[in-house]
C-alpha cells in the first residue's frame, strides 16, 4: 500500500478533526511518545472526532442540497487528481477508512538529528483501530501481497518482537542515494489495536519500548506539561511543538560571512533579539462545544524572559471593544492597546541587538527625516513621541463588486495620540510628497498621493485627526463618516446579537486585544464574485506588487479541483456561516491567541 498518500491524508484530515474528551483504547499520546518528541498533533477518539466534524457547520454547509452539483465535481475530480499520482490510493484508502476508530497520533522525533544539512527528524504516525485489530491485519497483508504481486520488493524489519514491513520498487533509489533520502517510504506495523508508521525503526522502537512502560516519556518533559495543563487540559484536539528545540540547533548554525561583513548577522543573535530564545514551545488546542467552536495558539514564553517582538505583541490589559461610533455594518475590526512609543523604542533595542552598526546608520537617517522642510524637526520626539497606545482598524463592505473594489475595500485606521493634531503635522512634515490640504466640518485633512500598486483603489490616502486619534483611509466617505462622528447614523456594532456573550468566551473586552470578523459578509461577497467570475480567484489572490520569482501557478490545481461557476446563491447556504472573535491575552506564562466560532443562529438548536 502506498503509505504516503495515506500518512498525508491522515494529517490533513486530523489537523482538522474535533473530538469529544473520552478514554482511548491506548495510552495517551504523551504516554505513547518519547521524551525527544519534537512535535506532536493528537486527537483522542476518532469515530467521536468524525461525529463531530459532522454535525459542524461547515459540513452541514457541504451537505446541503444546494453545494451538490460543486461538492460532487469537486469530490471527482480530487479523486481523479489523486489517482495520477497512484491509481490504487483511492481504493486502498476506501478499505482502510472505516477501519480507524480510536486515538490518531502524528509525530517528530529527534532522536540523533542535530540540524546537519540534508538531514532530519524522523516521523511517526500511530492510530488506533480499537476492536478492528483482526480486520487490521488482514488489511495489511492484503496490501503487502497486493504490492508483491505488482512486482515490489518487500523489506522487512522486527522490533521489540513487532514485524514492520516496507514495499519498495525493484528499480527504487539505494538508502544512501539523495533520491531515496527525498522520498518516503515508511514501514507499517500493528502492536495490537495500534498501527505503527514511520520510516524509522529506531523511532518505532521508542515507541514500543512506551507501550511496555520503558523508557522516558513525553509526559516527562517540563514544557510539554506546562502546555497540556495551560492549553490541552480538555482539548478535543492538541498540538504542541518544541520550539527550545529548534532554536537551540538553529542558535549552533555557523556565523557564515557575519563576522567578516560588519552588517551581517549571526543567527544565534537574531533568534535573541526577536525573543525567540525565550520560546520554549508553542501549543495549539481545539474545543468543540454545542454553541461553537474554539481554538487556542499559546506561545510559551515566561513573562521574566520576554523581549523583542514577543513583548511588543504582549498587550496592555485594557478595554478593548468595538468603539461606540463603529457601526453595524463593519465586516471586520481590530482594536490593540499597545504603547507605541514602548513598540518603538523596542524595534530600537531590537536593532541595535542584531547590529550596532546598523542600528547606528538607521538611526542617522531617521534623524534626518523631515529636516529639509523644518530644521528643527525631530522625528522621535515629534512622531513616535506622540504616539498612543490604541491602534484600531474598522473595515466594511466593498463600495461596489469590480475586483479592484473587491481587493480594496473601505478600511478606516486609527491611531491613538496624546496630541493627535502634532502627530498629523509630523506625518505632513516627513511625508516625500507635499499633501494637499482641505477643511471638512473645521478639521484639516491631508491627502497623500500613493504608489501605484499599494492596495488603495483611489490612489490617494486621507489623513485627519478626531476624538483622540489619528484617523488614516485610503477611502475618503469612510475617512469623512468618522469625522461626523454624532452626526452619523445606524446601530453600533457592540449591539450586535450574541457578540458580547461571544467575547466573554474569549476572555471578553479587556485583554487589550481584540477582533471581528464577519465572515457571513466576507464570504457572500467571495461567493457572488466567484460564482460570475470563476476565474477571478487568480487577481483576487494575487500579490499587490509583482515580486520575481513569485507567481500563483500553485492554484491552477485549485481551478481544476473547484468550477465556482456551480456554486448556489449565497442565501441559498448564508445559515451556515455568522461571525467569528479573537483576543491576545498575556499571561506569565506566555501569550495566548484564543479564537471562538458562535453557532450561526441558524443553526442553533
Amino acid at each position: 500500500m502506498k503509505l504516503n498518500q495515506l500518512f498525508a491524508s491522515l494529517f490533513a484530515v486530523a489537523a482538522l478533526a474535533l473530538a469529544l474528551p473520552t478514554s482511548a483504547a491506548v495510552p495517551p499520546a504523551e504516554k505513547l511518545l518519547p521524551a525527544d518528541t519534537l512535535a506532536v498533533l493528537t486527537i483522542a477518539d476518532w469515530e467521536k472526532s468524525a461525529a463531530a466534524a459532522k454535525g459542524s457547520s461547515l459540513a452541514q454547509f457541504w451537505r446541503d442540497p444546494a453545494m451538490k452539483p460543486f461538492a460532487e465535481k469537486f469530490e471527482r475530480k480530487l479523486g481523479e487528481l489523486i489517482g495520477q499520482e497512484d491509481k490504487d490510493f483511492a481504493r486502498e484508502w476506501a478499505e482502510f477508512k472505516p477501519l480507524v476508530g480510536g486515538q490518531i497520533t502524528l509525530a517528530v522525533i529527534r532522536n540523533e538529528w542535530q540540524g546537519e544539512a540534508n538531514t532530519g527528524p524522523d516521523f511517526v504516525a500511530l492510530i488506533d483501530v480499537k476492536d478492528k485489530a483482526k480486520q487490521l491485519r488482514d488489511f495489511l497483508d492484503k496490501c503487502e501481497k497486493t504490492d508483491a504481486d505488482a512486482g515490489q520488493t518487500i523489506q522487512r524489519e522486527t522490533v521489540r518482537g513487532v514485524k514492520f514491513s516496507r514495499a519498495v520498487a525493484k528499480d527504487a533509489p539505494k538508502n544512501d542515494d539523495a533520491a531515496a533520502k527525498t522520498k518516503f517510504q515508511p514501514y507499517t506495523g500493528q502492536s495490537g489495536s495500534l498501527l505503527l508508521i514511520s520510516e524509522s525503526p529506531k523511532s518505532l522502537e521508542k515507541v514500543l519500548a512506551r507501550l511496555e512502560g520503558a523508557g522516558a516519556g513525553l509526559d516527562e518533559s517540563p514544557e510539554f506539561e506546562r502546555a497540556r495543563s495551560t492549553v490541552g487540559r480538555d482539548a478535543h484536539a492538541f498540538g504542541w511543538v518544541n520550539v527550545k528545540a529548534f532554536t537551540g540547533l538553529l542558535a549552533k548554525l555557523p556565523a557564515g560571512l557575519q563576522d567578516a561583513n560588519p552588517l551581517g548577522v549571526a543567527p544565534a543573535r537574531i533568534l535573541d533579539a526577536i525573543g525567540l530564545g525565550s520560546v520554549e514551545g508553542l501549543a495549539l488546542a481545539a474545543r468543540s462545544a454545542g454553541e461553537g467552536t474554539h481554538f487556542e495558539a499559546f506561545i510559551q514564553s515566561p513573562q521574566a524572559k520576554r523581549k523583542g517582538l514577543l513583548a511588543m505583541l504582549t498587550p496592555e490589559a485594557k478595554e478593548a471593544g468595538p468603539l461606540p461610533f463603529t457601526g453595524v455594518d463593519t465586516t471586520k475590526f481590530t482594536r490593540i492597546r499597545m504603547d507605541g512609543q514602548k513598540a518603538f523604542a523596542s524595534l530600537e533595542r531590537i536593532l541595535t541587538d542584531l547590529n550596532p552598526q546598523l542600528a547606528g546608520m538607521a538611526t542617522i537617517m531617521l534623524e534626518s527625516l523631515g529636516t529639509d522642510k523644518d530644521p528643527n524637526f525631530n522625528l522621535r520626539k515629534q512622531l513616535f513621541g506622540n504616539l498612543g497606545a490604541d491602534f484600531v482598524t474598522v473595515q466594511k463592505e466593498p463600495r461596489g463588486t469590480a475586483l479592484a473594489d473587491l481587493k480594496s475595500p473601505p478600511v478606516l485606521y486609527l491611531i491613538g495620540s496624546p496630541k493627535p493634531e502634532a502627530l498629523l503635522e509630523a506625518v505632513r512634515t516627513v511625508s516625500p510628497v507635499p499633501p494637499t490640504e482641505r477643511e471638512f466640518l473645521g478639521r484639516k485633512v491631508f491627502t497623500l498621493q500613493l504608489l501605484p500598486g499599494l492596495g488603495a483603489a483611489s490612489g490617494q490616502m486621507s489623513l485627519s485627526t478626531s476624538g483622540g486619534y489619528l484617523a488614516v483611509s485610503t477611502d475618503t466617505a469612510m475617512l469623512e463618516e468618522f469625522l461626523r462622528g454624532a452626526e452619523g447614523k445606524g446601530k453600533p456594532l457592540g449591539d450586535t446579537p450574541g457578540l458580547a456573550e461571544a467575547a466573554q468566551k474569549i476572555g471578553g473586552y479587556n485583554t487589550g486585544w481584540f477582533a471581528y470578523d464577519n465572515q457571513s459578509e466576507t464570504l457572500r461577497l467571495l461567493f457572488e464574485t466567484l460564482k460570475k467570475d470563476p476565474q477571478a480567484i487568480e487577481q483576487l489572490l494575487a500579490l499587490p506588487v509583482p515580486i520575481p520569482g513569485v507567481n500563483i501557478a500553485a492554484l491552477k490545481p485549485l481551478q481544476e479541483l473547484a468550477d465556482f461557476s456551480l456554486l448556489p446563491p449565497f442565501e441559498g447556504v448564508a445559515k451556515y456561516f455568522g461571525f467569528s472573535v479573537q483576543t491576545t491575552v498575556g499571561t506569565p506564562e506566555g501569550i495566548s491567541f484564543k479564537s471562538f466560532l458562535p453557532a450561526p443562529p441558524g443553526l442553533k438548536k
